[in-house]
This record gives C-alpha cells, sequence and structure tokens, in this order.
C-alpha cells in the first residue's frame, strides 16, 4: 500500500505507524481461535501485528492491515 496524498487534506505528508493500546501493539486473530473451551492465551501463536498509514497533518487514517496475513490461517 503506497499512498501519496491525504484524501482528507490533500497533504502527502503520509507515514506508516504501528497501532497500539497502551504499552502494546494491537494485533488480529482469527475468529476461529476463540473457541469457548480453549485456555486462555491458547490463540497467540496465530496472530498479526496491525500496521496503518495515516496523515501527520491532519491525523486521517488512509488504511490498516496486518503484517503477516499468513499467520492468521488455522
Amino acid at each position: 500500500m503506497e499512498l501519496k496524498t491525504c484524501p482528507n487534506c490533500n497533504s502527502q505528508n503520509i507515514h506508516k505507524g504501528i497501532i497500539r493500546a497502551g504499552h502494546a501493539p494491537l494485533n488480529m486473530f482469527p475468529e476461529e481461535s476463540f473457541n469457548k473451551n480453549a485456555p486462555l492465551n491458547s490463540h497467540l501463536g496465530n496472530s498479526s501485528k496491525i500496521t496503518s498509514y495515516y496523515c501527520q497533518d491532519c491525523g486521517y487514517i488512509l488504511g490498516a492491515f496486518v503484517d503477516e496475513a499468513n499467520k492468521l490461517i488455522k
């Protein structure tokens, strides 16, 4: 994903960043990994960091994606 212009303010000041919650990055997990009877945190092996592109001038998030989508395949 190579975006060069913000659709919100037309700025070309676009940066790549990691979406975080508090002190840790957010991760994407496959929905199937959340089995009701599974032990807590048993799904952590099938996860990927979420990265995004954002406008440094207005804060608009242009897109988000998982870095390692192949790890989400069960």
